[in-house]
C-alpha cells in the first residue's frame, strides 16, 4: 500500500479540518502564508518551514511531512514517514526548476528503495501531478493526483486509471502541525 503512495506523497506527500460549527464564516481556502521567495519555487513558499500532519482513510495510520528550502531558496526538501501503518516507511524528495520544460521537478527517494522522478504543473488553487506509471503490489498502476490548498493546509487526492476511465483512490487532508523543526528521525 505504501508503494502506492508514492505518487501522491512524492512531495509530500494528510487531518480532516470537519464542518464549521454553527456560525462560522466559510471562506474561500488560500495558501498557508510562508516567507517571500521570488523564482519559479515560489508558489511552493506556504509549504516551506512546515510540518504537516494526514491521517488515511482508516482513522489510524497518519503521514507526517515537513518541508524546508534548501540553497536559499533554490530547492524544497521534504520528508516524511508514515506512522501507524503496517511496517515502517519514509520518504525524502527534492523539487526543484525545470528549466528546460518551464515545469516544476521532483526526485523522491523511499525506505523501500524506490525512486521516482517527475514533473508537476502549478495551479490557481495548488498543483497539479499528471499521470504516472508505478507499480503496486507487484502490478503495474497509473495514477494521477491534485493538492489544493485549504484552510491551514492542503487536499492530496490520487486517482487511478481503470480501464479507460480515472475512478478515486486515495484522498488526504494534511493540516499545518509545526515549524519544519519539528522533524525527527524516529517515530
Amino acid at each position: 500500500m505504501w508503494r502506492a503512495l508514492v505518487p501522491m506523497v512524492a512531495l509530500s506527500v494528510l487531518s480532516w479540518a470537519g464542518p464549521l460549527a454553527a456560525g462560522e464564516k466559510s471562506e474561500a481556502p488560500t495558501a498557508p502564508t510562508a516567507p517571500a521567495v521570488e523564482g519559479p519555487l515560489a508558489a511552493l513558499a506556504p509549504l516551506a518551514g512546515s510540518c504537516f500532519l494526514g491521517t488515511f482513510a482508516d482513522g489510524k495510520t497518519r503521514d507526517f511531512i515537513c518541508y524546508e528550502w534548501m540553497w536559499g531558496g533554490k530547492f524544497l526538501r521534504s520528508r516524511h514517514r508514515v506512522i501507524g501503518g503496517a511496517g515502517p516507511y519514509a520518504g525524502e524528495t527534492v523539487i526543484s526548476y525545470d528549466a528546460a520544460s518551464g515545469k516544476l521537478a521532483f526526485d523522491y527517494y523511499n525506505s523501500a528503495g524506490g525512486i521516482v522522478r517527475g514533473q508537476f504543473e502549478v495551479t490557481a488553487d495548488g498543483f497539479d501531478f499528471p499521470a504516472e506509471k508505478v507499480q503496486m503490489q507487484g502490478a503495474p498502476a497509473e495514477l494521477r493526483s491534485t493538492w489544493r490548498w485549504t484552510e491551514g493546509g492542503y487536499r492530496a487526492v490520487s486517482e487511478k486509471r481503470v480501464g479507460d476511465a480515472w475512478s478515486p483512490f486515495m484522498a488526504i487532508d494534511f493540516v499545518r502541525s509545526g515549524p519544519a523543526s519539528d522533524w525527527t528521525e524516529a517515530e
